[in-house]
């Protein structure tokens, strides 16, 4: 599936289609017969319905069937995980309280400046949130403990890697490197990554932020000399190795923001990829070819 969502982005709600339940119409309603029903009169002409949600789908239609199916997933996720209603309420206090409004008329006000389409929407991005975090097993913000390991694993580290295409390829460099094979001699051989290649895979020095979130984690998280099994990122599969490390100069409590940083957006990585995998799980037949190749694998 080639699409992926971000969980933050604002979202647009359109109503496409107008329902019925078969009572009885209001006595102010257009009531047609055998005909479309309109939605507009005009002294030039009619628009009907048809007219009016073909051209929403013609203008929107995409997002809107791409938010609408991954709504889909996700509330079904979110029961098999058992998310329910009050745990989303709760958060929804907590972020009430943490935005300081204390009336749901001001509520409402900061979700419009945050670009938010109402509470139904937030309410559909907490679920979103909360099944996510089930997903990764994320609890929460990190401790000090694990910050202070952080710490410890030093402001910037150096390091060399091959990169290939495929995991058997990379599982077999693994195991070569393991037999003893030079990893500069294999970079140049096998990786695709032009920038290092001929340089054996050197990569030089890096701190946090400046590589794909995998690989930085995988790196920072090596001892000096040692080789990583397989990594895999949006580019590929990596074979890691650290060849130094130098610790941070400022003391903890001045990097403590920068290290909670670099760790959510970890998280964030590892969301976006299970989101991915949940909607790769999961069989899409698009009835309408105008949006047939929106869930192309």
């Amino acid at each position: 599936m080639k699409n992926k969502w971000i969980i933050t982005a604002s979202s647009l709600a359109f109503l496409l289609t107008a329902c019925t339940n078969g009572e009885a119409t209001d006595e102010n309603e257009t009531e047609t017969s055998g005909e479309d029903h309109i939605v507009v009169e005009t002294s030039a002409g009619n628009i009907t319905e048809e007219e009016f949600v073909d051209r929403l789908k013609d203008v929107s239609g995409a997002q809107v069937l791409q938010e609408m199916v991954q709504s889909t997933i996700v509330g079904n996720q979110a029961n098999e995980l058992g998310i329910t209603e009050d745990d989303i309420d709760e958060e929804v206090e907590e972020l009430k309280v943490t935005m300081g409004t204390e009336t749901d008329e001001e509520f409402s006000m900061m979700l419009e400046m945050q670009g938010m389409g109402g509470e139904s929407e937030l309410r559909e991005r907490i679920k979103h949130h909360l099944v996510l975090q089930k997903l990764i097993d994320d609890e929460g913000d990190p401790s000090e403990e694990t910050l202070r390991e952080e710490y410890e694993r030093g402001e910037e580290v150096e390091a060399r890697h091959i990169l290939v295409e495929d995991e058997d390829t990379a599982q077999e460099i693994f195991q070569r490197l393991e037999d003893g094979e030079d990893f500069a001699e294999l970079a140049e051989q096998f990786s695709t990554d032009p920038g290092s290649r001929e340089e054996g895979g050197e990569l030089g020095f890096f701190r946090r932020g400046a590589m794909t979130p995998p690989f930085e984690e995988t790196a920072f998280s090596l001892e000096i000399d040692e080789i990583s099994e397989p990594v895999h990122s949006d580019f590929g599969f990596h074979i890691i190795q650290v060849t130094d490390r130098n610790p941070f100069q400022d003391d903890f409590e001045e990097v403590e923001e920068q290290l909670i940083n670099g760790i959510n957006q970890r998280k964030l990585q590892q969301m976006g990829e299970k989101q991915q995998e949940l909607l790769d799980e999961v069989e899409i037949n698009v009835l309408d070819s105008r949006f047939d190749h929106l869930f192309e694998n």
